[in-house]
């Protein structure tokens, strides 16, 4: 989880110099376009708070050439989320198909900043913040990616979600989705979580995501990769917690309620197993 957002945790040497310059610019891209207004406001984790603005000069909406100095900590900046379907590859679609133009945007605020602001400036809460949808699915996908490195090894499972988190693959909305129900708020601050789907032969691994999860946030998906051969599937359940013995593992096939990562269709006929 990027320290913007509240991580606290480091993988040790997990990406070279030129791999961290690519997540660096795209985790910048939601901390300060999407984000930045209200991490200034809620005084959000950052390694710059030195040099982070005290005041935000704001327009009235309702009112032309009207504008307000107001100090961050009074201003009750929303939130900005994307609520997303199932991933690309979940619809069995091409991986050349982009979705995100489907995905809808929802602001989280605090009411009763906001009712405070109102009351002191005599104008409703402007919002203003940069449409980022790639590089929010690619924050998405590193998370994800890191969140299944602290359960197993490199080299247990195929890192399908990579290309994606590097930008050498376009469309990342091909591995990245959620739910557009919103979940009711949660005690934990953020929440992560591996599930796994398939058969005995071949695993799909999912990382489930929700950021900020005790602000009723959405919940995200992420395909970060897959496990082929009997041993290597059954490896990988037992490490993760699905299985405690080895008389679990001999079942055919995962088993997996409704959820917004289950699949329209297993196998799934776009992916190509044997691509490396």
């Amino acid at each position: 989880m990027p320290l913007a957002l509240g991580g606290v945790h480091i993988l040790e040497g997990a990406s070279c110099d030129e791999c961290a310059d690519i997540t660096k610019k795209f985790e910048q891209d939601v901390a300060r376009e999407l984000w930045g207004a209200p991490r200034n406001s809620y005084d959000a984790p950052s390694r710059r708070k030195k040099k982070r603005p005290s005041h935000i000069i704001l327009a009235d909406p309702e009112r032309p050439g009207r504008t307000v100095k107001v100090p961050y900590s009074e201003y009750p900046a929303a939130m900005v989320f994307y609520q997303m379907g199932k991933a690309g590859l979940l619809e069995g679609l091409p991986d050349h198909v982009d979705i995100s133009s489907a995905w809808k945007l929802v602001a989280i605020s605090d009411r009763d900043k906001a009712t405070a602001f109102i009351q002191k400036y005599d104008m409703k809460v402007p919002s203003r913040f940069w449409h980022v949808p790639d590089s929010f699915a690619r924050m998405l996908a590193k998370i994800g990616y890191c969140h299944l490195l602290t359960e197993l090894p490199v080299g247990s499972f195929r890192p399908i979600c990579l290309p994606y988190i590097l930008g050498t693959k376009p469309n990342p909305s091909f591995v990245v989705g959620g739910t557009f129900d919103v979940a009711p708020p949660e005690e934990v601050g953020y929440r992560l979580q591996t599930a796994a789907f398939g058969s005995c032969e071949l695993l799909m691994l999912v990382a489930e995501i929700r950021l900020f999860s005790n602000k009723g946030t959405p919940t995200y998906h992420v395909l970060v990769g897959d496990v082929m051969g009997v041993a290597n599937v059954t490896s990988v359940l037992q490490k993760i917690g699905y299985f405690t013995n080895m008389e679990d593992a001999s079942i055919a096939s995962v088993a997996v309620g409704e959820s917004h990562w289950t699949p329209r269709a297993w196998p799934l006929p776009f992916w190509n197993t044997n691509e490396q």
